[in-house]
């Protein structure tokens, strides 16, 4: 079941729980991620007519207020690491991973010269801040790699699909990776080990199921965007597969992007349903979610 949220635009959504808009710039705000503590919000800041110098990365509290900049390169998909101390991105306009401070600073570039990434690669890390996944295009393979020992290991591809990494589960054992048919836009979601040994099909998702993957903090979730007429828009269902219900969808733009907040109580997002690119955040009940998934499982149409 879910309820119709009213936000802030005065549009009506198609939202579970109620989404409020954390950002007002008509510059594209998106991709959040959150501080460990679940105090504050990293996200990019993209606007290809900048003359203002406020590209890069901002930071503002979990409520939207105190909005301030701290990175000036272009920066996208930022992930703040475990121990909230830097911030992996990808950089150059998509060609290159970087990691900056998480105050700023300079940020360096990690991996051998010999991988090609294009168009990013959706670099995450793993739970303890060891290890980054992310795509390289050469091979079409999603890569984990050691920032303790160098050690580079290709753990997943299948011939002339897109596999695109969506974060690491909880227990640091496996990464969730959307596998993507190019000229469909459809993906499937599949669970595969850190070493690439085990690789499990997750199903139940709609069929249009398109990209990014979000777990939640205590394991039992999953939101991913499906594609729905003309938008993209953000679902739920068991991590293990099932069925799937409206997390939040727009009949006038995109929702997407998700990410918890530490303690499951919120999701971040990108939103488009105001007329740009904006952040927005949804106060979320799991148990209700869980209850829901549950019941019409129990009783399926």
């Amino acid at each position: 079941m879910f309820v119709l949220g009213i936000c802030t635009t005065h549009l009506i959504a198609q939202d579970m729980f109620l989404a409020k808009r954390l950002t007002f710039s008509p510059a594209q705000q998106g991709f959040p991620t959150w501080s460990p503590d679940g105090n504050s919000i990293i996200f990019q800041r993209t606007d290809m007519q900048d003359r203002a110098g406020e590209n890069g990365l901002w930071r503002m509290s979990a409520d939207g207020q105190d909005a301030k900049q701290f990175f000036n390169e272009l920066a996208e998909h930022p992930r703040m690491s475990p121990d909230g101390l830097q911030i992996v991105f990808d950089a150059d306009t998509g060609y290159s991973i970087k990691i900056v401070p998480s105050e700023g600073g300079t940020p360096f570039t990690f991996l051998p010269d010999t991988i090609h990434i294009e168009n990013g690669g959706l670099p995450c890390w793993s739970p303890d801040g060891t290890q980054i996944a992310f795509v390289e295009r050469t091979g079409l393979s999603v890569c984990v790699y050691n920032l303790e020992s160098g050690a580079l290991t290709s753990i997943f591809q299948r011939e002339g699909l897109l596999p695109l990494p969506g974060g690491w589960s909880n227990d640091g054992k496996s990464i969730l990776i959307a596998l993507m048919d190019r000229k469909t836009r459809k993906s499937t979601i599949w669970k595969v080990s850190s070493d690439g040994e085990k690789q499990i099909q997750i199903k139940g998702h709609r069929e249009n199921f398109y990209r990014y993957l979000a777990l939640s903090p205590e394991g039992s979730l999953l939101v991913y965007g499906a594609i729905e007429g003309r938008y993209v828009g953000l679902y739920v269902m068991p991590s293990g597969g099932g069925a799937s219900l409206p997390l939040a969808v727009s009949p006038n733009g995109h929702n997407e992007g998700a990410v918890w907040s530490p303690d499951g109580t919120k999701i971040a997002f990108t939103s488009t349903r105001s007329g740009s690119f904006d952040i927005w955040v949804m106060d979320v009940d799991i148990k209700k979610i869980q209850d829901d998934l549950l019941a019409i499982s129990e009783f399926p149409e």
